[in-house]
């Protein structure tokens, strides 16, 4: 819904953008955006759905006493992913202070106030658009967070859904942190545009007061962004990495197979009084 939003959105601003440089290159970030978006959430639909297997380990059935424990490899995945969601919150404290900051400053009562004084909150539009790219920074966090609270659960119990839904939960990962990374590329170069706007018109005086204030506020929130990114991606890398193990191990595919219940088949016992009174005849008689 989100990358469809963003075409929606993209498409029709695409005409009008007709000879601008930086405008239309902010128009083509949307639209890649979008293009991320939409294609990640129908892949993770198509990996989540039910029916056929996908994976190794879903084709193959043994019983439960026959499944190998949890361990080696699979016991360190197990660390990993308590482990990266950790490092990763601990990495970008600078970058939810800043947060904190927006949100305090989007939850203060005058914010609103002057919205609504000025044609209805459109002066809002700039503010919205400017926190999409940590916004989606903020999403990909909660992303690694949330998909490893799920899976460890599932790993634990040896669940046969693990590897899919691991699978499925990197692919959205995957195109919310490209679609992050692209914003990232809009924001600076809206960041540009207005410096250089700002350095064109610096010689006024109303501009000369203002501008440290802006200069530093474009300061903080290019180095939220940009901070941001690298251990976002270290982290992507670290679920990435164990794919290829998850589909091609043979431990894995046993140890995460569809369990089945031993049967245990017990000779039959006469138990009517028909075959107690005339018991079969010998063989030969």
């Amino acid at each position: 819904m989100a990358g469809v939003a963003m075409l929606v959105a993209a498409i029709p601003a695409w005409p009008m953008t007709a000879g601008t440089e930086d405008p239309r290159a902010i128009v083509v970030v949307l639209m890649q955006m979008g293009g991320l978006l939409l294609a990640g959430g129908i892949a993770t639909k198509y990996l989540l759905r039910g029916g056929a297997p996908v994976l190794p380990n879903e084709r193959v059935t043994i019983p439960e006493d026959q499944r190998p424990p949890l361990g080696g490899e699979l016991a360190v995945l197990a660390f990993v992913l308590i482990a990266a969601p950790l490092w990763l919150v601990v990495q970008l404290q600078p970058f939810l202070a800043e947060w904190r900051f927006v949100w305090g400053y989007i939850a203060s009562p005058e914010l609103w106030d002057n919205a609504n004084a000025n044609m209805s909150g459109v002066v809002l539009i700039p503010l919205f658009g400017a926190l999409t790219p940590p916004f989606l920074q903020l999403l990909t966090l909660a992303g690694f967070v949330t998909a490893s609270a799920t899976l460890i659960p599932l790993l634990v119990a040896r669940s046969p859904r693990f590897p899919r839904i691991y699978v499925a939960s990197l692919v959205l990962l995957t195109a919310v942190l490209l679609a992050s990374v692209r914003a990232t590329s809009g924001a600076m170069l809206a960041d540009n545009a207005l410096r250089e706007e700002m350095a064109r018109i610096a010689r006024t005086s109303a501009t000369a007061a203002e501008d440290p204030t802006l200069r530093e506020g474009l300061d903080r929130y290019a180095s939220a962004i940009r901070t941001a990114a690298p251990p976002l991606a270290w982290t992507w890398l670290a679920y990435a990495v164990w794919t290829p193990l998850l589909i091609g191990s043979a431990r894995v595919r046993v140890t995460l197979a569809n369990r089945v219940e031993r049967t245990i088949t017990r000779p039959e016992t006469p138990s009517d009084v028909a075959s107690i009174t005339r018991p079969p005849r010998f063989p030969g008689l």
